[in-house]
């Protein structure tokens, strides 16, 4: 008898969830909510351009030059079809950085030239670095 009450119970459990009350119909007049304008915001005035501050920009643009000079030194001296997958993500990733930091210093964006430069200097290390240590694909 109890199982025959839970089979009951089961059987009967989905039909009492289900709703069957009619879904109203919309209304044949449209209604119109009282829509309030959004008070204006005050303006801000604009927001200040911070740009670095370099102290002597020839000295700076020298700077680069040495940085890219050392790098394409790497970039001359190395045998691509000698590297591995990472040592040639490694020469992409520098010639990227070179060119860009080139187009900054023609640009006379000389902060953007000189983190490019740096990027590329660091690189061309760690390239020279691996392939003096032997861990290029051979």
């Amino acid at each position: 008898m109890r199982r025959e009450l839970g089979a009951l119970f089961l059987a009967a459990l989905p039909l009492g969830c289900a709703s069957t009350a009619p879904v109203p119909e919309a209304a044949s007049a449209p209604q119109t909510a009282a829509i309030s304008p959004r008070p204006a915001a005050p303006a801000l005035p604009p927001a200040p351009q911070v740009s670095p501050q370099i102290d002597n920009e020839d000295r700076a643009v020298r700077g680069v030059r040495a940085q890219l000079i050392r790098a394409n030194e790497v970039v001359a001296q190395v045998d691509p079809s000698k590297l591995g997958s990472e040592q040639q993500e490694m020469l992409s990733g520098l010639k990227d950085f070179v060119n860009k930091a080139d187009e900054a210093l023609r640009a006379r964006n000389v902060p953007r030239a000189q983190v490019l430069a740096d990027k590329a200097s660091r690189l061309a290390e760690d390239l020279a670095f691996a392939l003096k240590n032997g861990k290029a694909a051979r």
